[in-house]
């Protein structure tokens, strides 16, 4: 598994009993601050906070209501920018969850502060 993000690598609670769960990977919890990048309409950087991640991409919350599914925009953590295309969006009272597939190959290992 790529370690793009500081992670903490917890197994979700209750992900492999969820009946409705789609998911054909694991996810483990993680943390962060990650800044997406997008280019259209108008270049924009909007805050995110991490909140899982599996091999193949992420779940993020955020306030930027107009993301839409299949975007495709860039996700910058510690210098390092890779391209990563919207898969869904939730709205929750005061935030947006949004899932991400990363969309070029595995993400480089970031180090953690000593």
């Amino acid at each position: 598994m790529f370690s793009f993000f500081r992670s903490n690598p917890k197994p979700l609670p209750g992900h492999a009993a969820a009946v409705d769960d789609r998911r054909s990977e694991p996810r483990l919890s993680t943390h962060g601050d990650i800044v997406l990048l997008i280019e259209t309409p108008q270049p924009i950087e909007v805050r995110a906070r991490l909140i899982d991640q599996s091999p193949s991409g992420f779940r993020a919350s955020h306030m930027y209501p107009a993301l839409a599914s299949g975007q495709l925009l860039r996700c910058r953590l510690a210098g390092v920018e890779v391209p990563v295309r919207v898969i869904w969006n939730r709205i929750l009272e005061e935030q947006i969850e949004s899932g991400f597939r990363i969309e070029q190959g595995p993400l480089p290992a970031t180090k953690t502060p000593d």
